[in-house]
């Protein structure tokens, strides 16, 4: 169902490159998020190709048939964030997942939503001090008067010749997902013609940018069956881009 498989190529084209640095010693982290917190975000795509006869990528599309989706906390402890994530879309018909993240590893179980990590990081600490990806935190730096830290990944994929890249900001205090662009660009030494796409994905919930979102169709957070077959393209394209990196960077 290409339609679920949405927003933000939606997040995460993590391809890795190779952590520069030396990271902190770390055990583990803290979940900063807490049960009840909700997150909404905007999505949008950019797309071009020197090949006229070329298509959209159809989850770019879909990222710009996205009215907006929604993150939800049901559940945290030291290990696990358990979340609902909800896509809303201009067509109707809302899809929704439930799955977690271990915030210490990294690993996601079902649905989980991946673009959480632990709270109060700074330059150099590892995301995920018990996994085995070595991503760590390249900078602090103020986005809409809060600290906010920032992680940049490049990497070159000479089989395919494209350049994909991650440029991504957390809430220092909760470590949740403020900003995300992710660009592919094929330099057409393999395909033999140039392309472009961007996909951008902003945090839209106050106090980081305060706007009108839809009324929440699915309530309450607790009473709700997990949708299995629906399973949200937004999560499995943030699960899929953030293994990918993390698999290629633990690989270096």
């Amino acid at each position: 169902m290409n339609k679920q498989l949405i927003v933000a190529t939606l997040l995460i084209c993590l391809v890795s490159l190779m952590v520069v640095g030396t990271a902190r010693a770390q055990t583990t982290v803290t979940p900063g998020v807490n049960v009840g917190d909700d997150y909404w975000y905007t999505t949008s795509s950019y797309w071009t190709s020197s090949n006229a006869s070329a298509s959209i990528p159809q989850d770019l599309v879909t990222a710009n048939q996205t009215l907006s989706f929604e993150v939800r906390i049901s559940d945290t402890n030291d290990t696990y964030v358990t979340t609902f994530t909800a896509i809303y879309y201009t067509s109707g018909n809302p899809d929704a997942a439930r799955g977690a993240l271990n915030i210490q590893t990294g690993a996601v179980t079902d649905a989980g939503f991946p673009a959480i990590i632990g709270a109060n990081l700074t330059a150099g600490d590892l995301i995920h001090p018990l996994g085995s990806d070595g991503i760590t935190i390249n900078q602090t730096v103020s986005m809409n008067g809060r600290p906010t830290n920032q992680i940049y990944i490049s990497y070159y994929n000479q089989t395919d010749g494209v350049t994909s890249s991650a440029d991504r900001y957390f809430d220092k205090q909760t470590g949740i997902l403020v900003q995300e662009t992710d660009s592919d660009v094929d330099d057409g030494t393999v395909s033999g013609s140039t392309s472009t796409s961007i996909l951008t994905t902003t945090l839209r919930s106050s106090p980081w940018a305060p706007v009108t979102v839809p009324t929440p169709e699915f309530q309450p957070i607790f009473a709700l069956p997990i949708f299995m077959g629906a399973t949200l393209f937004a999560v499995i394209a943030i699960k899929k881009k953030w293994i990918n990196l993390t698999g290629k960077i633990a690989q270096t």
